[in-house]
């Protein structure tokens, strides 16, 4: 298992930052798909001696836009030829923002996004169905990141998706227990969002109703080899806008997790 963080293109002090805390790898996010800029978004993280695990990505979810998911396939082309292996593509519903401070000491948190409407499914199947063939072919592993409500009916999603980027707030949400999910995902997962919920907010990682323990040892056990990423933590105090102190809190939780479970075998 790879612990990962996310970064922005363009943002050396973030790649800068991952070194600091040892990550293992980092997953950027980019605005643009051109083969130049994947090739430079590479480049760039290989000289900061860290490893790409991949590309975030938001997909074109309404109907009528065939020119937009044309577009997003030919990003998959490009990624491919610049030597990234996956892109992970967001498909929860989009929520308002959190204007009240309601989390642990005030930390500004997150709403939880609404279940999935059958509108979102059918969005997908058009997605998969076009962009799925064109990553094969271009050598990318295309993986979803869905919310609570396609987490409920796993099976469905898992017999769609060509892999499963498993946000962990969204699973709490769900319902479904996580070492439920991770066996039946199997060889389908690819990736593992770092993520608590909370009374149905943004939690950390260490409060939540996921334990993060539980969730890594049953990574392990099922032979899970991607990555782990700390992505966007609750907002705390005299923190940067991206979330400095909120990451390396992050980050260090799951490494000494993970440093416990190796040397315990437990």
């Amino acid at each position: 298992m790879e612990l990962a963080l996310s970064v922005q293109h363009g943002q050396d002090d973030q790649l800068i930052f991952a070194q600091q805390l040892g990550a293992d790898s980092v997953v950027v996010a980019v605005a643009g798909w051109e083969a130049e800029t994947l090739k430079a978004v590479r480049n760039r993280v290989e000289r900061s001696q860290l490893k790409l695990a991949g590309l975030e990505a938001s997909p074109p979810m309404a109907p009528g836009v065939a020119q937009q998911l044309a577009a997003f396939c030919e990003g998959l082309r490009h990624a491919g030829e610049a030597g990234i292996g996956l892109v992970s593509c967001d498909w929860r519903a989009p929520v308002a923002a959190q204007s009240e401070p309601v989390g642990r000491g005030k930390a500004l948190v997150a709403p939880v996004p609404a279940p999935a409407a059958a509108t979102a499914w059918e969005a997908l199947e058009r997605f998969v169905a076009q962009a799925g063939p064109v990553a094969q072919a271009a050598g990318v592993r295309l993986a979803c990141r869905a919310g609570a409500g396609m987490l409920r009916e796993s099976g469905r999603l898992l017999e769609l998706v060509p892999a499963l980027d498993l946000d962990l707030a969204e699973l709490a949400g769900s319902g479904m227990g996580a070492e439920e999910l991770i066996g039946s995902a199997g060889g389908k997962l690819a990736m593992v969002h770092a993520n608590n919920l909370r009374q149905q907010q943004q939690a950390f990682l260490d409060e939540g109703e996921i334990s993060l323990p539980k969730v890594m040892r049953a990574l392990v056990r099922a032979g899970f080899s991607g990555p782990m990423r700390a992505t966007l933590p609750p907002g705390m105090v005299e923190d940067t806008a991206w979330g400095h102190k909120g990451r390396a809190f992050d980050l260090g939780y799951l490494r000494a997790i993970l440093q416990v479970i190796e040397r315990t075998g437990r």
